[in-house]
């Protein structure tokens, strides 16, 4: 009898736990469900943009939100988050993607909330050290997609789920199943089916869900939209999800936005603000949430690199039309899944507004020279110019580069004139 006693001692922490960490994350109507930790937002710009993801699904996360958008990702890649929750309370995310051309992209997910610190007592109430004073949930995804037909792609999960609550361990396995249908490039629908098949682990089942998105790609990716709307088969609530993300400045600075509410539920939603930053490969993103907890940060960081690359470089740095060094040379490299069916090269001034655009059919050219002139064959001003490579591929799906930044500045004469293949004149 003592030891029942002190076992529902223990795992009474472990639901408190559980519940807490709930809370934190501001989950209403699904809180308490089985699996609950495998919801929460695993990186810092779907927070932002309140875990609006599944019909945008364009980075690493797609592992988790909808593993069917990696099928449209290019550069392999790395995520990484840590959040701390509140006390010794921690959820983490780490994610991988790889593409390889003939036999589709995969994706790697491990998500894993942990807490620890419990006093744990016996049946009289005196600390014990016979049980473990800490809880663990977390989950291996292996992920894989691919396309199907033009603009089609499906792809699937499946999840290795743990939990070790006070020292009782258990495992089970489930599958998420994902499609993303894009019928033009400035719109994308997206459906995910949670836990098609369902993990089971320590007694519990984990509820299978089905959630709808659809994401917009507006002003020439300067503006993106996803709303999602989800409805756990476990209860009658619809589950509504509004993200925004502004690009700032020149793909380099982003502002978000984010609402995330229970439609049964009169309570008002919970917003979320963020910010990212992207320079070269690596990104680096920050959100903020009101939590039933208060407010709640998160941080994460990415890295890209090889696989299917768009990239542009130049040289030099700073030019001057009227100087030695009148022209500056852009490096083009782009490679794809597909064959490149056209290219285009926008020269964008401080405003954001395009001034000069060289484009082509097929593979771009390894270099395109600028004189420093707009698209009228007017002289720019002095200033700070972006310059951002696109293409297409045959099934149109468009894939941009980095933006590399390039300087006129005419006050300084500079070094010797570049060369290359002069598009410009």
């Amino acid at each position: 009898m003592k030891f029942t006693q002190a076992l529902v001692k223990q795992i009474t922490p472990g639901i408190l736990a559980v519940c807490l960490a709930s809370a934190a994350w501001g989950v209403t109507g699904d809180s308490g469900l089985p699996g609950e930790y495998l919801n929460y937002d695993v990186n810092a710009r779907a927070a932002g943009m309140g875990g609006a993801m599944v019909g945008l699904a364009d980075d690493v996360s797609a592992v988790v939100y909808n593993p069917a958008g990696l099928a449209s990702q290019n550069p392999i890649q790395i995520g990484l988050q840590h959040v701390i929750l509140f006390e010794q309370t921690a959820y983490d995310f780490l994610g991988f993607a790889l593409p390889i051309e003939s036999l589709g992209n995969f994706g790697l997910g491990l998500v894993y909330l942990s807490s620890g610190g419990f006093d744990i007592r016996d049946a009289d109430y005196q600390t014990t050290s016979a049980f473990s004073n800490s809880m663990s949930q977390g989950a291996v995804y292996l992920s894989y997609a691919r396309d199907i037909l033009q603009g089609l792609s499906a792809g699937g999960s499946l999840k290795v789920c743990n939990e070790n609550i006070f020292g009782h361990t258990g495992t089970g396995f489930g599958l998420d199943l994902g499609a993303t249908y894009a019928p033009i490039p400035e719109f994308q629908a997206g459906l995910v089916l949670t836990n098609a098949l369902a993990p089971s682990v320590l007694g519990d089942t984990y509820p299978a869900g089905v959630t709808a998105g659809l994401a917009g790609k507006l002003f020439n990716d300067a503006l993106l939209m996803d709303v999602d709307l989800t409805k756990r088969f476990a209860n009658q609530g619809l589950h509504w999800k509004f993200g925004l993300q502004v690009d700032v400045y020149n793909n380099m600075a982003f502002g978000r936005f984010g609402l995330d509410d229970q439609l049964s539920n009169s309570n008002a939603p919970r917003w979320s603000l963020g910010v990212g930053g992207k320079y070269m490969n690596i990104t680096l993103d920050y959100a903020a949430s009101i939590e039933a907890l208060g407010l709640t940060h998160k941080l994460s960081a990415g890295y890209s690199f090889g696989g299917y690359e768009v990239h542009v470089s130049v040289s030099p740095k700073i030019f001057s039309p009227v100087g030695i060094k009148k022209t500056a040379t852009f490096a083009l490299a782009a490679t794809s899944k597909y064959t490149i069916q056209s290219w285009e090269l926008n020269v964008k001034d401080q405003n954001g507004d395009v001034i000069r655009v060289f484009s082509g059919e097929d593979n771009p050219p390894n270099q395109v020279v600028w004189n420093g002139k707009d698209d009228r064959g007017l002289p720019a001003p002095d200033g700070a110019f972006t310059a951002q490579l696109a293409i297409t591929d045959v099934h149109g799906k468009v894939i941009k580069s980095n933006a590399e930044t390039v300087r006129i500045q005419s006050a300084v004469p500079l070094g010797d004139e570049g060369s290359g293949l002069d598009l410009g004149q």
